[in-house]
């Protein structure tokens, strides 16, 4: 569907696509009666603050919070302090492939979700994979002629520091200059996959659906969102074509509408 970005953030991509998104899940499916929202993964709050514009009670968590975010709850996601049959809605976005225990995660989802509720969950896709790995020499290109060519940094509308959730209290590790020098031609694995072919394997909707299926929740409804590529490249350009794009299928981000299978 298209998605009036009127209003949005015009100097943080990060949070511009993030609320992009929020924005098309929202309106894609209404939500009546829905009132508790748990959010999972709820990094420095932005999206935090738009749920809460909608639904009168928002608890985000975070395992390792990267802003100051109002009533924020320091859990794993595979541990929720919740008591059960709680929310009426489950919320994350791009924060299941962080998740090293993916059966405990759902399974604690399932316990805290009030009769009736459901889930809403967005993650990369294999597109998105596609893009990371071909995107990155051209992007560590562009990284260095930044530096060196003076004016040519565009620093605005660029993700900042501190935007993106998180799920893991540990911090990245250092590497050595041969893994930085190869890391300018080949990026780092984004989830919890041991390889590229894994992740993108993992990140396709097919993948998703069956780990749902087996974790005892019905996908009933899946949509493409954005076509958006990684390190920023090209930000605010192309709007109207990525959203073109994107409603053919050919998605950075896609999200899954999913509630409890009843059994007989």
């Amino acid at each position: 569907m298209r998605v009036d970005t009127y209003g949005l953030p015009a100097d943080n991509w990060h949070h511009f696509l993030r609320l992009r998104d929020l924005r098309q899940i929202l309106a894609e499916v209404p939500l009546e009666g829905v009132t508790r929202v748990l959010e999972l993964g709820a990094g420095d709050g932005v999206q935090s603050s738009a749920l809460r514009e909608h639904f009168a009670e928002v608890t985000p968590i975070d395992i390792s919070p990267s802003g100051d975010v109002d009533g924020l709850i320091v859990a794993d996601a595979s541990s929720l302090p919740f008591v059960d049959s709680y929310f009426d809605l489950v919320f994350s976005s791009n924060v299941l492939e962080h998740i090293e225990d993916l059966d405990a995660c759902m399974a604690e989802m399932k316990r805290v979700l009030a009769p009736g509720g459901i889930m809403i969950h967005s993650m990369p896709t294999g597109n998105w994979k596609v893009i990371q790995v071909a995107n990155r020499p051209i992007a560590s290109i562009v990284k260095v002629m930044r530096r060196l060519v003076p004016g040519l940094s565009r620093d605005a509308g660029r993700a900042h520091l501190g935007s993106h959730a998180s799920v893991s209290a540990a911090g990245p590790p250092g590497r050595s200059v041969l893994q930085k020098i190869v890391g300018q031609f080949i990026p780092s694995i984004h989830g919890v996959s041991g390889n590229h072919l894994k992740e993108f394997i993992r990140f396709r909707p097919r993948w998703w659906k069956r780990k749902f299926r087996n974790a005892g929740l019905e996908c009933y409804r899946s949509s493409p969102l954005f076509l958006h590529s990684p390190y920023d490249m090209l930000p605010y350009r192309f709007i109207g074509l990525r959203d073109r794009i994107s409603r053919t299928g050919i998605a950075s981000v896609q999200v899954y509408w999913l509630r409890p299978i009843q059994r007989c």
